[in-house]
C-alpha cells in the first residue's frame, strides 16, 4: 500500500477489479508502460521516491554496519544513513541501492557508549532509558566516526560548525 505522501503514480490493479490503485514509480512504469519524465524539480519527492543511494550522496556519514539483536548474537547487515537534511535520524536500509528504508531511529536524546572490543568485533551502543541498539562496524576507525556522528546528533548538533562553537 502506498500513500499519497508517498507517491503520486496510480494504475490500474487487477487484484481490486482494475481500479486505479496508488503505486510506486517503478511499478508504475511496469504496470502502465508509460516513461515517467523526470522533470519534477519543483515537487516534493515521497519517502519511497528517494533511494539509499540519492540520501546517501548527501549524508552526514554513511556506510555498511551490523544492528545486533537483543541477545547479542545475530543481527542484521545494512546501509546506514544520517541525511544532512534530517540530522536527527539514522535511516537503515537493506542494501545502498534500495529505493526505501526499512528502519529508522530518531538520535536525539540518545547516548552513544563505546563497548570493548570483543573477538575483532568494534563495537558500539545507542541507548536511552531501557531502549539500547548495539552495532557492529568494520573497522575501529569507522566505529569512532559513526560514533561521533551519532553522538552530535543525538546532543542535538545538526551543523557542523555547532560543534566548534560549543
Amino acid at each position: 500500500v502506498v500513500c499519497a505522501r508517498c507517491s503520486d503514480y496510480k494504475a490500474e490493479l487487477q487484484y481490486d477489479r482494475n481500479r486505479p490503485n496508488r503505486v510506486c514509480q517503478e511499478c508504475y512504469i511496469f504496470l502502465t508502460g508509460h516513461m515517467v519524465l523526470e522533470d519534477r524539480e519543483g515537487k516534493h519527492k515521497g519517502i519511497l521516491e528517494k533511494g539509499a543511494a540519492e540520501v546517501s550522496s548527501r549524508s552526514l556519514l554513511c556506510s555498511s554496519l551490523q544492528l545486533l539483536d537483543k541477545n547479542g548474537k545475530g543481527g542484521t547487515r545494512g546501509w546506514f544513513v544520517i541525511p544532512q537534511d534530517d540530522p536527527l535520524v539514522l535511516y537503515i536500509y537493506a542494501a545502498p541501492q534500495d529505493v526505501r528504508a526499512h528502519t529508522s531511529i530518531p538520535l536525539l536524546g540518545y547516548q552513544v557508549r563505546d563497548m570493548p572490543q570483543s573477538e575483532s568485533r568494534h563495537l558500539f551502543q545507542l541507548a536511552q532509558s531501557r531502549q539500547v541498539f548495539t552495532f557492529v562496524a568494520d573497522t575501529e576507525e569507522l566505529k569512532r566516526r559513526w560514533m561521533r556522528a551519532m553522538a552530535r546528533s543525538a546532543a542535538g548538533i545538526t551543523h557542523p560548525q555547532e560543534e566548534e562553537e560549543e
